[in-house]
């Protein structure tokens, strides 16, 4: 079992972690896991993952490999 950060709106609410020796860190909001990091630093994330300029990463690596093979 990982390490987990949770953020809740259930009870009284707020932060609950809970820590477990396997090397794996995930961040949960709601119960649901949302990011997880392993122990060779790889890391997922569940849904899209969105730049403060609103641009996803999707379309975001796309330009930047374009932009490597192109010049």
């Amino acid at each position: 079992m990982p390490s987990i950060i949770n953020s809740t709106s259930t009870g009284v609410g707020g932060l609950i972690s809970t820590g477990a020796t396997d090397n794996e860190l995930v961040i949960q909001t709601a119960d649901i896991t949302a990011i997880t990091v392993d122990a060779s630093q790889n890391v997922a994330i569940v849904g899209n993952l969105t730049f403060n300029n609103g641009a996803d990463a999707a379309s975001t690596g796309k330009a930047i490999a374009m932009a490597i093979v192109f010049g």
